[in-house]
């Protein structure tokens, strides 16, 4: 039997295993069912227990497809207490003996999937509601989501749609597909199911089933994200948060008293929001129960692990997040804290926050991942007593709104989600035609950065980024205008080649500095008196894409004080790189995890600004 087709045969192996049994924590006191290969799942029950055992497979794929999208960023960093396994990701060798090296889990997931889509009759009328359509659309969503996780991990994939029941099945030649080619085929797959419900089967294990499924706008807004179809992407993003009525001011931790005496700040606030998971990976809380996670013995000091992590954040984040500036009003007197964005305490507690100070318990300046000296752990709150895995959240989703809304040229709209906060989506036409864009009218000051970063409305430094930083050329005048009235008017384009003309023209009448700005957005930083030439205009060139670089850097910095530690960090690197067509852009991230007082690992850089070495070989 070829290498290939053993992957394909423990797939197999598991489809049967899928429909025999469910994992205690998913059990619904049903007896094991044994289903043959021309079974038809054409029963409420079928379905039901069909695709509880869907979930239960994905559980098995939770932890590796977290580890590979933080551990291949720049969040994180290796430590003494890092085991090889972990630490072969880390630096982008692993090797065929790597226990998360394996993708049979993921076909496990995709067969079962295939199977239950080829026998499933959605025909079936309960209460004249089609409710196994609503199963067959969740099934699909999953399938599709899974197939995007393994393609970012592995770059090409065995393309299956079809059950593998036999060994026959599984020696027939199937063909590669990438990232690309998976969101080509499931646009198109899950079109048809965008209104189509989700299945809710109450409350599973104190988790609300419906957060256990993929939303399938959220999927095609992923899709076109990845295929830089940037106006469907904000569109499938805008139209699921306008139909749910999610804003920005959900989850977010905040000062929650100062000392009189010494200024200090003696404690926050955190506020969580229900509706702030969507989706979720829901796993068992002991082995008795089922499939655990560990990502809290990895993430974490804990009994486990003698209170040393194998996994420690980067100083890299550590970095970032001390650099925000978290602005409130005590009083009449607007403050400004050193410590920082405060999500950064909210992931990984420490023992208090001073006003000017950031002070993770830690002996040594290399060594903060060891217990604290009250031999309390330093925790991953994310993962410490959470079992339910993130997948999509409100924050997570917004972002991606405001990356699609930045590249289609709605940079402001993109910055408002991150200053100004959106309280709803409102629609453009009152149609779903267009772009969704939040207003003044129902903007909720709360927007992204407040989660972590105080009354973000109080800090002047935190503003949408303009010219004023990028070092114009200046070359021999080119353009002409006219002056009527006071008022200039252009008698050309404006455009050079591949770069937008900025104008500033200066009159020898005029004792001080002005601008013009023939059209309204244009900016001028560079402004200059030339008396003795008055009519000589100063041609400054920039790049059409510097105010959209810009934002995006907030952006994708706001993605790591957002979702640090949940798994999309990698992924968010290599979408930006890809974009820019810069490898260099995420290479020079991840070989900087040290830290600004560390220097650039230069093999990892070199490495990494080859985009074959991102994925993981699976030969």
């Amino acid at each position: 039997m070829k290498r290939k087709s053993i992957f394909y045969a423990l797939a197999l192996c598991s489809v049967m295993s899928v429909f025999t049994a469910c994992e205690d924590m998913f059990d619904l006191t049903s007896s094991s069912v044994q289903y043959e290969n021309n079974h038809e799942l054409d029963s409420p029950a079928d379905s039901l227990y069909s695709v509880v055992g869907i979930l239960a497979k994905l559980q098995g794929i939770a932890d590796q497809t977290i580890l590979f999208g933080e551990l291949r960023g720049d969040l994180v960093d290796e430590s003494v207490n890092t085991e090889n396994d972990l630490r072969e990701i880390i630096n982008y060798n692993v090797s065929p003996s790597n226990k998360y090296y394996s993708y049979r889990d993921y076909y496990s997931v995709i067969n079962n999937c295939n199977y239950f889509l080829s026998k499933v009759d959605t025909t079936v009328l309960v209460s004249n509601q089609p409710v196994l359509l609503y199963e067959y659309a969740a099934v699909k969503a999953i399938r599709a989501w899974t197939y995007l996780q393994m393609t970012l991990i592995y770059k090409s994939v065995p393309f299956i749609t079809e059950p593998i029941l036999s060994v026959a099945d599984s020696e027939k030649d199937y063909p590669y597909y990438t990232f690309e080619d998976v969101c080509d085929y499931f646009i198109d797959d899950l079109l048809p199911y965008v209104n189509t419900e989700l299945p809710n089967y109450g409350v599973i294990n104190k988790i609300e089933s419906e957060t256990m499924f993929f939303p399938v706008r959220l999927l095609m807004g992923d899709m076109y994200l990845w295929k830089q179809d940037y106006a469907n992407a904000a569109r499938y993003y805008a139209e699921y948060l306008y139909l749910n009525q999610l804003g920005t001011a959900g989850n977010g931790i905040q000062v929650g008293g100062i000392s009189a005496q010494t200024g200090d700040v003696t404690g926050f606030i955190t506020t969580m929001s229900t509706d702030e998971n969507i989706t979720v990976i829901p796993m068992s809380d002991s082995k008795l129960h089922g499939t655990t996670t560990n990502l809290n013995n990895i993430f974490s000091a804990t009994d486990y692990n003698e209170g040393k992590r194998p996994i420690s954040p980067s100083y890299a984040w550590k970095e970032l997040a001390e650099s925000q500036d978290y602005a409130f009003k005590q009083g009449t007197i607007i403050r400004h804290l050193s410590c920082g964005d405060v999500r950064a305490y909210r992931d990984y507690g420490t023992e208090k926050w001073t006003d000017g100070s950031y002070s993770p318990n830690r002996p040594q300046e290399d060594e903060w991942y060891l217990v604290d000296v009250e031999s309390k752990y330093l925790v991953n709150s994310k993962y410490s007593a959470n079992y339910s895995l993130p997948v999509y959240t409100v924050g997570n989703v917004y972002l991606r709104l405001a990356e699609a809304l930045n590249r289609v040229g709605e940079s402001e709209l993109a910055f408002t989600i991150l200053k100004e906060g959106v309280e709803r989506i409102s629609i453009v036409d009152g149609v779903f035609d267009g772009l969704y864009i939040p207003t003044a009218e129902n903007t909720s000051d709360k927007g992204i950065h407040a989660r972590g970063s105080g009354e973000v409305a109080l800090n002047d430094e935190y503003v949408l980024p303009d010219y004023s930083e990028f070092k114009a050329s200046s070359v021999e005048p080119t353009l002409t205008y006219y002056l009527v009235n006071g008022t200039y008017y252009e008698a050309s384009t404006g455009v050079v080649g591949d770069t937008i003309v900025y104008i500033t023209t200066y009159h020898s009448e005029d004792e001080g500095e002005y601008g013009m700005y023939p059209v309204e957005e244009w900016r001028n930083p560079d402004r200059k008196k030339d008396k003795e030439s008055p009519d000589t205009l100063i041609m400054n060139i920039y790049p059409k894409n510097y105010l959209v670089e810009k934002v995006e850097d907030l952006i994708i910095d706001e993605f790591a004080l957002e979702t640090a530690f949940e798994g999309s960090r990698f992924a968010d690197l290599m979408r930006i790189a890809i974009r820019r067509n810069d490898p260099a852009y995420l290479a020079d991230k991840v070989a900087r995890r040290k830290g600004d007082t560390h220097p650039r690992n230069e093999e990892l850089f070199n490495r990494l600004s080859t985009p074959d070495n991102w994925f993981i070989n699976r030969d």
